[in-house]
């Protein structure tokens, strides 16, 4: 352009045409051009055409004629104008035609004040807007004017809209005309981060660009188009929204409906009809054609596809064949918002109608229906709604089923009502167990058939389980069983059969009960027996059966090898629906990490959480979490404990409200972490935050947080509390009859403490009962952990045999926090007996053992131990990932996913200012500044592969968890 306007000052005459869709800038570099117009001497004559002075003659040339009358007046003081004709003032030459007049007068022709203004031989501009909606009458004077802009020192400069030109020939022939062409491009990313910058402050961000999720969804929703990007900007800022990955979840969501207020009428203008097809088209969504479009509103297919055609071309829509969409889905969104509510409820039931009729998916049908506000009354409406909903279920997408259902509710009655809040109970089940619980009773009340109330209960016993209410659950149940059996029913042993297992989970001891508790357990006796089951039972009747055995043989203790075998037949049955037995899909799970099968729960925990996903179930992933918590404890694998105990904990928030039965588990696993990383504080405010640091509710479902939280009690200095928690948990399980010690070791830990409170004679009675029990289950954890207490009590070579077995029985297993701790122990007793060179050996090999662990408190122990027995060990890491606690691991791949400081407090249950003693300590560690050095360092991580190894410290930076936000950055 600068190069155009400095030729026309030198004298040779330039023209340019800027060509563009609307919304691309073309009015806006045109101004940038007129403002370079004094620069290079040219005196600047502007015009702007509008559609409504199409019909106006000599509406533009009267417009640039409006600033040309000191140059026409100067021109004429001189005499004789061009040919030799007295010159006449301007203002009488405004409508000649001239010098196309069809037929020329007699006598001197007039020559018209645009072709004067070349004979002055002033500099000039001449900048014309939208040249699509110029008169026919300028047109031709330009067409004049440009075939002679040859060594004058004229420049003409003109915009105009792609796609809205009327088809005139004498537009044409002027277009055609031009020197130069330019056709503005849509906006890259990049122009778009750099526009987003300038337009928004960044006080977080490191380096003050906007979030890149926010840039790419700005990019995406307006296409590159500059003034669709600004007008979003401006509702983003009247709606106090920042360039953050917030804000880009909800860019789909903003209307700017200034585009449509501008938009649709000057489509509307240039293609009559065009504003009613860009409503039709954003109404149908998902794709529509053509003729689905004219149908919707009721016009001539071939004239509904000429204007798509036109809004093609004016790139307002795209099409592929006869399917259209929008080019740039913000402004179907301001499209959608600018349609009046009544008309927009219209066009949707009617698209509804039409889609139906057509055969159209029933998710494409039920999305319409979604938008209509007013109730139908159409018989299809519900079994479309429902198939839509079980649909999209399988795409793990509940969510969108649920509000499928919810919306068949307005339009269905009686049994079909029934179905719909039996799915809906059943799609809540995997998020909100209480809201499945009123749909589930509501859709139970409607229900007449034995056989689908019998499928009802089990949901609302599992919804029931789930929100620790087993007394109500087992209550369902019963019922159920009674009006199965009155009308002969075979649901009647299913559910028979699910009220025995949650029974034995709920751990209730039959045999030191109430009469109701022993009658229950005389009925529940059989109910896993005989095996193989029969051939006709279901997936979900063997699976519970073969659980339910395991299940008892793991209480008890007894029957090893057979309860792992019955958990891996649990573990094939096929998964057959969403809330398939949800609340005991783990039970075999628990069996095998009780047995020490370890890998493989693992494995089948991995396989759980990746369903969980696809199904799109909170309520399963929060399951499986917390039960892969449990499995990584025993490993030894602290880092990825705290990890999934912490996501099973997000779901819930900080509220204690109704305490999820995995709730207690899941707060019982962050303490046991944070106690082997040494962060007591963390630990007594996780237990703070969820009003566990008081009363626990009853039931042996917390008896693992009061283990957990009795050690941690001990090792704050508070012996006797430790030691009351650690009673507690011991006769909560013996009161529900749950006798194995592989479930959980409080008595060899409460034995502990009873000797260091010079209680000898209690912690041997309580060690002695333990290693029995071990020994019968066979569990090598157990075992181990039985051994090692029986070791720390006993004197002389009892004790260093007890240990040295514990030694053995360990190597054999997976637990290796448990092996670190006891090899800890031998060599402090071989330090102790002087025996400095075998001391140094199995003290070396614990410190490397509970390093890997990710153990701070045992590995500094053996290292202090070492040192004491004469050893050099090497020291602890205080640079680098190793360095890291748990903790401050989890804290930095936040930081580096962009989660702010406030954000990560929230999910951490901490306060702002301890997450910044962390980072704070995290940039110490691994020298960085800043949250930008923190982002290199790990780049530069993942670059050299250092990342990728089994060591837990590593591993925490190359798995991100769901629910860090940015991947590509970690």
């Amino acid at each position: 352009m600068h190069d155009i306007l400095k030729a026309a000052g030198d004298g040779r005459g330039q023209s340019i045409l800027i060509e563009g869709t609307a919304g691309m800038g073309r009015t806006r570099l045109l101004r940038q051009a007129m403002d370079q117009a004094g620069e290079h001497g040219l005196h600047l004559l502007s015009a702007r055409a509008r559609a409504s002075e199409q019909d106006v003659e000599y509406s533009i040339a009267q417009q640039l004629m409006a600033g040309a009358r000191s140059i026409l007046e100067d021109a004429g003081a001189g005499g004789d104008g061009p040919g030799g004709r007295a010159a006449v003032p301007w203002e009488t030459h405004l409508n000649c035609p001239a010098p196309y007049a069809p037929h020329a007068a007699p006598g001197p022709r007039p020559v018209h004040p645009l072709a004067r203004l070349l004979s002055t031989g002033t500099p000039l501009m001449l900048a014309i807007d939208d040249l699509q909606w110029a008169d026919a009458a300028s047109l031709r004077c330009l067409g004049y004017l440009m075939a002679r802009l040859e060594n004058t020192p004229v420049a003409l400069v003109a915009t105009v809209a792609l796609g809205e030109t009327p088809g005139d020939p004498v537009l044409a022939e002027v277009l055609s005309s031009f020197r130069h062409r330019v056709l503005l491009r849509d906006l890259t990313a990049e122009d778009t981060a750099r526009i987003a910058a300038d337009t928004f402050t960044v006080p977080d961000a490191a380096d003050g660009a906007p979030d890149p999720r926010f840039v790419a969804a700005c990019h995406a929703a307006t296409g590159g188009s500059p003034y669709l990007l600004e007008a979003l900007f401006r509702v983003m800022r009247l709606h106090g929204l920042r360039p953050d990955a917030e804000a880009a979840r909800r860019i789909g969501d903003l209307a700017p409906v200034e585009v449509a207020d501008t938009l649709l009428p000057r489509y509307d203008r240039a293609y009559p009809g065009a504003a009613a097809v860009l409503q039709a088209t954003a109404v149908l969504d998902g794709s529509p054609t053509t003729p689905m479009i004219a149908r919707l509103l009721g016009l001539d297919a071939l004239g509904a596809a000429d204007i798509v055609d036109a809004l093609v071309r004016a790139g307002a829509l795209t099409g592929q064949g006869t399917v259209v969409g929008f080019a740039r889905p913000v402004l179907r969104t301001a499209v959608l918002a600018r349609i009046p509510p009544s008309r927009r409820d219209a066009l949707h039931a009617r698209a509804a109608q039409l889609l139906h009729e057509s055969g159209a998916p029933a998710e494409r049908v039920a999305d319409q229906l979604l938008r209509v506000r007013s109730t139908l009354g159409l018989h299809w409406t519900c079994s479309v709604l429902r198939t839509a909903a079980g649909e999209v279920i399988q795409r793990g997408d509940p969510d969108r089923a649920r509000a499928y259902l919810q919306r068949g509710l307005e339009e269905c009655e009686g049994l079909c009502r029934a179905k719909l809040l039996r799915a809906l109970g059943e799609i809540e089940l995997a998020a909100d167990p209480a809201a499945a619980v009123g749909h589930l009773r509501r859709a139970l009340d409607l229900q007449p058939d034995t056989a689908g109330r019998a499928d009802i209960r089990l949901c609302i016993a599992h919804a029931l389980q789930l929100l620790g209410r087993p007394e109500e659950a087992e209550r369902v149940l019963l019922e159920g069983v009674a009006e199965a059996r009155s009308a002969e029913e075979p649901s009647a042993e299913v559910l028979r059969a699910e009220r025995c297992l949650l029974r034995e989970l709920n751990a209730v001891n039959t045999d030191a009960g109430t009469d109701a508790d022993a009658a229950a357990g005389a009925d529940c006796a059989g109910v896993a027996d005989p095996l193989p089951l029969e051939a006709g039972a279901t997936p979900g009747e063997r699976h519970t059966r073969l659980s339910l055995a395991a299940l008892r043989s793991s209480r008890r203790g007894e029957e090893r090898d057979r309860a792992v075998h019955q958990a891996r037949q649990a573990l094939q049955e096929e998964h057959t629906s969403l809330d398939w037995r949800i609340a005991t899909r783990t039970v075999p799970l628990q069996v095998l990490a009780r047995a020490d099968e370890l890998d493989l729960a693992l494995s089948e925990c991995r396989a759980l959480l990746d369903r969980a996903q696809a199904e799109g179930s909170r309520t399963l992933l929060t399951i499986a979490h917390s039960m892969r918590a449990e499995v990584r404890y025993r490993t030894g694998d602290i880092p990825g404990c705290l990890e999934d105990a912490r996501s099973a904990l997000e779901p819930a928030g900080a509220s204690p409200s109704g305490h999820w039965s995995r709730t207690g588990q899941a707060v019982a696993a962050v303490v046991a972490s944070l106690l082997e990383t040494g962060e007591l504080r963390e630990a007594n405010r996780a237990l703070s935050d969820f009003a566990l640091d008081g009363h626990v509710p009853e039931g042996a479902g917390f008896a693992a947080l009061l283990f957990h939280r009795g050690r941690l009690r001990v090792a704050c200095g508070h012996p006797r509390a430790g030691l009351a928690d650690l009673l507690e948990c011991g006769r909560r399980l013996a009161a529900a009859g749950q006798l194995n010690p592989a479930v959980l070791s409080w008595r060899s830990e409460a034995a502990l403490v009873h000797a260091a409170l010079g209680e000898r004679d209690a912690a041997l009675v309580l060690v002695d009962d333990e290693l029995a029990r071990a020994r019968r289950w066979g569990g090598r954890r157990a075992t181990g952990r039985a051994l090692r207490a029986a070791g720390l009590l006993a004197k002389g070579l009892g004790g260093e045999g007890a240990l040295r077995e514990a030694v053995e029985v360990l190597e054999e297993s997976s637990a290796r926090l448990d092996l670190a701790r006891v090899l800890t122990d031998l060599g402090i007793l071989m330090r102790k007996s002087s025996r400095l060179g075998e001391a140094r050996e199995h003290l070396r090999r614990a410190q490397s053992l509970a390093e890997q662990c990710g153990a701070a408190v045992l590995a500094q122990t053996a290292r202090q131990e070492l040192l004491v027995a004469g050893a050099r060990p090497r020291r602890p890491t205080e640079m680098g990932i190793d360095a890291l606690t748990p903790t401050e691991r989890r804290v930095a791949l936040m930081a580096v996913a962009k989660f702010t400081n406030r954000e990560i407090a929230g999910k951490l249950f901490v306060t702002q200012r301890t997450v910044e003693l962390h980072l704070s300590r995290v940039y110490r560690k691994l020298a960085v500044t800043g949250r930008s050095g923190l982002a290199e360092y790990f780049a530069e991580l993942q670059e050299s592969g250092s990342a990728g190894s089994g060591h837990p410290a590593e591993r925490a930076w190359s798995e991100a968890r769901p629910g860090v936000r940015d991947r590509a950055a970690v």
